[in-house]
């Protein structure tokens, strides 16, 4: 990947190199306990003084290999259960941290380091979807924005390990709610998880991943604290006291985050290509609006097909406090909403909506930090131009619409918001019939 240099792989092949970097910009990670460079490392260690609930792991493994989780002591003096149940003795760990020093598990085959680290406080939710490990999320970061998200479940055939090839179960997660959306297990669709608490099976979608903010914050500020990785995996971890933390970065993610989300990840990129990200919130923003799932909507009754005429009224959310100039634009409050009145034109044409720029002064939608960014155009005269680009909800025959628009000068038209057939999906259109330009 292009966007990753020489520098960025090694940091994200070393799991200490990546805990030491994150933690010193603030970025929460799993403590470490044990750091084993050699054997003399090694055999001065006190095993007997952990009281469980640790995770032995390569410092430069990758996919899962080499990972060992403690979850309590055993019953006898140098026993220890797994979270399988499997019972495995200091002389089994000691054995195992030999393999990795040696260089069993490490990316290029050669000699490594033991790291010894707290296993996380598993949040609850999660607790009722696994009983053989920690689950996870993977957020794919590229230009400092959030892309595609998947919730990575441990399976008995995973081995505790949240790694898709190794059996563990993968949902798609929509980035605007964190809410998941569709599975996959061992590359083929599945549609039921079994729920532990419930003690029976419910569906992979409509899962809500807790602290979602939080999480894709954390995965943003893990990028712009390794700047020379310009793409990335980020591995997430929900503590149910402290919330996100990083187990790891990744340099070459796999690709079965598309399956998860029906989605391939190169045109989601292309979006974000290039924008100048401003800080954290302005990319969350911008993963909110351009990659937001209408998967919800489609399965909701309100979703059904809805027709609409070529001219429809629609109600746009105002910025909360905004004084409108004009005093006979009414303002409609729903809820914590302020939102006005807009005649619209539905414009099957065009992709994009797009929105007057006048009206979008008028509204409070073109401030400075309104703009997620511009879009390069080219007139019909050959001239090079910039759109600003912005994002708005709006209601349509009382569905809300999360969308980006296009800033554009439409002075002199008798309608100045234009929807494009990108957020027209669920409606069916009358035929045209006398309408205004």
């Amino acid at each position: 990947m292009r966007k990753n240099t020489n520098r960025g792989r090694a940091i994200a092949d070393s799991k200490y190199k990546t805990k030491k970097i994150l933690a010193k910009k603030g970025v929460n990670v799993p403590t470490l306990i044990a750091r084993f460079r050699n054997e003399a490392d090694l055999m001065n260690f006190r095993w007997e003084g952990l009281d469980g609930n640790f995770v032995i792991k390569p410092e430069s493994g990758y996919g899962g290999e080499g990972i060992i989780i403690i979850r309590k002591r055993g019953k006898w003096a140098g026993e220890w259960q797994k979270m399988n149940g499997e019972i495995i003795t200091t002389q089994d760990l000691q054995l195992h941290c030999r393999e990795v020093l040696v260089g069993k598990y490490s990316l290029h085959s050669t000699p490594d380091t033991v790291l010894v680290e707290e296993r996380i406080k598993i949040h609850p939710l999660f607790l009722a979807l696994t009983r053989s490990g920690t689950p996870d999320i993977r957020v794919i970061v590229y230009n400092k924005v959030p892309v595609m998200a998947m919730f990575r479940i441990p399976t008995e055939k995973s081995g505790g390990k949240a790694n898709l090839h190794q059996g563990a179960i993968g949902l798609g997660v929509d980035l605007a709610t964190g809410i998941t959306t569709f599975g996959v297990e061992k590359g083929s669709p599945i549609y039921r998880i079994f729920d532990f608490n419930k003690k029976k099976k419910r569906k992979v979608n409509g899962i809500k991943i807790p602290f979602w903010k939080e999480v894709l914050e954390t995965a943003v500020k893990c990028q712009l604290a390794i700047p020379s990785l310009g793409f990335l995996g980020v591995d997430v971890v929900l503590d149910k006291e402290k919330g996100p933390e990083i187990l790891e970065v990744n340099a070459r993610p796999g690709l079965s985050i598309q399956l998860c989300n029906m989605a391939g990840l190169k045109g989601r990129m292309e979006k974000v290509d290039g924008i100048e990200v401003r800080n954290v919130d302005h990319a969350i923003t911008l993963a909110k609006y351009l990659f937001g799932e209408k998967f919800f909507e489609k399965i909701e009754e309100k979703e059904k097909n809805k027709t609409i005429d070529s001219l429809e009224t629609i109600r746009v959310k105002i910025p909360k406090g905004f004084k409108l100039k004009d005093d006979n634009v009414k303002i409609i409050k729903k809820g914590k909403h302020r939102m006005v009145e807009v005649e619209a034109k539905i414009d099957t044409g065009a992709l994009r909506s797009s929105i007057d720029e006048s009206l979008a002064k008028e509204l409070g939608l073109l401030t400075s930090d309104k703009v997620l960014y511009y879009r390069h155009y080219r007139s019909a005269l050959g001239k090079a131009h910039e759109r600003p680009v912005i994002g708005i909800n709006f209601w349509l025959k009382g569905k809300k619409i999360s969308t980006t628009v296009n800033v554009a000068n439409r002075e002199g038209l008798a309608v100045r918001f234009l929807i494009g057939r990108r957020d027209l999906e669920g409606f069916l259109i009358k035929a045209k019939g006398n309408e205004k330009k």
